[in-house]
């Protein structure tokens, strides 16, 4: 067979009748038994030859950068990474690389780890396992405890704002030490991660909004997610006496579309004043609104 020939086959073909035939990548047979039409052209030998050779020079030099690095001592797992400046030159024959092979060859095998190490190893994960399903604190130093803990501030500010409380919060349920928590939040403050007067604005404009909140229900939120009242107080200014009371005017509005409201004079107050007492609107401004809404709605009808 020719030097560098890739063997092919032949098989029928699909497309083009019974005397079709097609060439797979491996020929079971001399090159001399391909048909003609089959056979691979002088420049299709050549481009393989070249490639064949290229490859055989890449693993050559592969092969005596590994047989010119240092040892490494038994048992380790790191590696050697050599500048381009002590990178050994190609071999410049076949007697170079036979030698840098048997170099390879010759060279010890890594060091197995010994059954005791092994036995080790693996009381020690089942050690993390049982502390874990037992609620009990993973044993971290506190560099560790600070990257577990910007992991999770990361993971949390990802999915939406939060307080500096919020976030302590989360850090305590994952057995995080105290200081080390507040330590994290308070670097995340200095950046702006971490910023309860913005998280109060932003709280204050999108709950009006979506859920029609008064400021009085807005208020006990802020304080539950860990606000001041001051800071809280600051974000309610966005929302005036006339804003609210047009936004329940909506609420009310939503509630009296159905003809059946209007059947029951004090049975639909009662309900449309009970629904804005629960979002936080104080009782005399809810039954007003809730009067004028209706009486505009259906007036002497019923």
């Amino acid at each position: 067979m020719a030097s560098g020939f890739q063997r092919r086959s032949v098989r029928p073909g699909k497309n083009s009748g019974s005397d079709a035939t097609s060439v797979s990548k491996e020929f079971q047979g001399d090159l001399e038994d391909m048909p003609d039409w089959a056979k691979p052209s002088p420049e299709e030998l050549e481009a393989q030859a070249a490639g064949e050779s290229a490859k055989r020079d890449r693993a050559a030099q592969r092969a005596s950068q590994r047989a010119a690095a240092p040892a490494m001592p038994a048992g380790s797992t790191s590696r050697t990474i050599a500048s381009f400046s002590e990178q050994p030159a190609k071999p410049g024959s076949i007697e170079e690389l036979r030698a840098a092979m048997e170099q390879i060859v010759a060279a010890p095998a890594p060091a197995k780890p010994s059954k005791q190490e092994r036995r080790e190893a693996r009381e020690a994960r089942e050690a993390r396992k049982a502390a874990r399903q037992a609620g009990e604190p993973e044993e971290l130093s506190d560099d560790q405890w600070r990257e577990k803990a910007r992991g999770i501030l990361l993971r949390q500010l990802t999915a939406s704002d939060k307080t500096a409380k919020q976030l302590k919060d989360k850090l305590l349920e994952n057995e995080c030490p105290e200081d080390i928590a507040d330590e994290v939040i308070d670097r995340y403050a200095e950046i702006n991660l971490v910023d309860d007067e913005r998280f109060a604005k932003s709280w204050v404009v999108a709950r009006a909004r979506s859920r029609g909140l008064a400021r009085g229900a807005i208020k006990r939120e802020l304080r539950t997610k860990g606000v001041d009242d001051e800071l809280a107080a600051e974000a309610l200014e966005q929302i005036d006496d006339e804003a609210e009371e047009q936004r329940a005017r909506e609420l009310v509005r939503a509630k009296l579309r159905p003809e059946s409201m209007g059947a029951d004079r004090d049975k639909a107050l009662r309900r449309l004043v009970g629904m804005l007492g629960r979002k936080g609107y104080n009782g005399g401004m809810a039954f007003k609104v809730a009067r004028e809404e209706w009486e505009e709605r259906f007036g002497n009808r019923y």
